[in-house]
């Protein structure tokens, strides 16, 4: 016990949010932010075979992989530490860079390394980029690999959701990477706050009547200081479109050639958090230096969506009395997710044993001991075992039920991410902090995201 706190409390450090590589504004599946501790990394003992790596000692021991992660480094000790485990299985050595950026600006400089020749063979990518990295053709598939390794890749692919599984084929039907980690999307509570206000976690199918009810109820005043029920989904693309999935709509089409970010659908949930704010006084205005995950902890807010991210602050903070449930249902319900993956690149001088690299890390051995409290492991098995043995917050089974399956939704991730994203955030602030007309502002916003997606016609 005393070993799996100190592996529990060192994760708990390593929050991660999803704009600059985080997991919480996009999907990122997320997670390349986070690792375990250094101990819990020591313990690990390989399980598998890497997919047909030759034992230690052999020609392998001189070839040298670099793997780049996109992150600030937090985490590079305990993955280095981990690598380690492969070097000793293997006899091949990974030195690991991260690129502290956004997901879109991650890929251009990855691009740009490469193009400047720069010696990369692995590179996590989350759903974010994963368009604008196929589309610049610097990707390997790994269908060979999975030919080879049928057995290995197919307790991978059985164990992870289809649906993201298709994020990382190309048109072709090529397949670049496996599923790594992800993130989903769900309403969290203040479960002291919920008491306060004699309400018990509401269903799984809640309404938008419903929904306005607890706001009500959770809208108070203690001690001269407004308590607010609810805070909107401000600077948030990922947790912002989860509630327009509920709705029937989203930011863009399938295909992500024509922005549907201003229609009736899409407008009404816009509406309802601009109205959250101002017209009902159920969420406060927001702030850019006000963390919405501190105002749930400290009880200013009793609500808020988002994926399994809070959880590492949940951790640190000592706070236990927390509950997640699904989005309400405004007109049906549909999970959203994001998901990242391990590439390779065609460029490497070792292809093979790249993608050997790649695909030892997308397995439970590597995937068990690098993601954090704040990650959903891709593969369900795994995510069931280290999500339900932490315990909270209540009803955690939500983080993996049916994970395997292709119950989630992708969030909208063109080529274009880093410019439509922009553009969402800017409607998002329009409307909740400058009070914005909503139906103008999500016109002009559909207007500018047509102009970027009219190249993917």
């Amino acid at each position: 016990m005393k070993k799996r706190f100190l592996a529990l409390l060192m994760a708990a450090c390593m929050v991660i949010g999803l704009t600059g590589c985080q997991s919480g504004n996009s999907g990122n599946g997320g997670g390349s932010e986070a690792a375990e501790s250094s101990e819990t990394a020591a313990e690990t003992k390989p399980e598998e075979d890497a997919g047909g790596a030759e034992d230690a000692g052999g020609k392998k021991e001189d070839i040298t992989l670099t793997l780049a992660m996109c992150g600030d480094g937090t985490t590079k000790e305990a993955l280095d530490n981990l690598l380690k485990m492969y070097t000793e299985k293997t006899g091949i050595k990974v030195e690991s860079i991260f690129v502290a950026s956004s997901w879109g600006e991650y890929c251009t400089k990855i691009q740009t390394m490469i193009g400047g020749g720069d010696e990369l063979d692995c590179a996590i990518v989350a759903i974010e980029g994963i368009s604008k990295f196929l589309d610049m053709g610097v990707a390997a598939p790994i269908d060979d690999w999975i030919a080879a390794n049928q057995e290995i890749a197919d307790a991978i692919l059985a164990d992870t959701s289809p649906a993201f599984q298709e994020i990382f084929k190309d048109d072709a039907g090529n397949t670049y990477a496996f599923p790594f980690s992800f993130n989903n999307v769900v309403m969290h509570f203040n479960m002291d706050r919920l008491k306060e206000a004699n309400l018990e976690l509401p269903g799984e199918s809640w309404t938008k009547e419903e929904f306005l009810s607890y706001c009500e109820a959770l809208t108070t005043e203690k001690d001269g200081i407004k308590q607010y029920a609810i805070a909107v989904p401000y600077g948030e693309y990922f947790c912002a479109e989860a509630w327009l999935y509920n709705n029937g709509a989203s930011y863009m089409n399938e295909d992500f050639t024509e922005s549907t970010i201003n229609s009736p659908e899409s407008v009404e949930i816009f509406q309802l958090w601009q109205d959250l704010i101002y017209k009902y006084g159920y969420a406060p205005v927001p702030e850019e230096n006000v963390g919405a995950i501190d105002q749930i902890i400290n009880g200013q807010v009793a609500m808020g969506s988002w994926g399994r991210w809070p959880t590492a602050q949940y951790v640190a903070n000592d706070f236990k009395d927390v509950a997640v449930q699904y989005l309400p249902s405004f007109s049906q319900n549909q999970q959203i997710g994001g998901v990242d993956g391990i590439f390779t690149f065609n460029s490497s001088k070792h292809l093979e044993e790249a993608k050997e690299l790649a695909a030892w890390m997308s397995q439970a051995e590597f995937a068990g001991a690098y993601l954090s409290t704040g990650n959903i492991p891709a593969l369900h098995s795994l995510a069931e075992d280290k999500i339900s043995s932490l315990g909270i917050p209540e009803n955690c089974e939500l983080f993996y039920l049916d994970s395997n399956t292709d119950i989630y939704k992708p969030v909208s991730a063109p080529p274009q991410f880093t410019e439509c994203s922009n553009i969402v955030l800017t409607a998002i602030s329009e409307i909740c902090v400058n009070k914005a007309d909503v139906q103008a502002t999500l016109d002009e916003a559909a207007e500018q995201m047509n102009s970027v997606l009219a190249e993917n016609k």
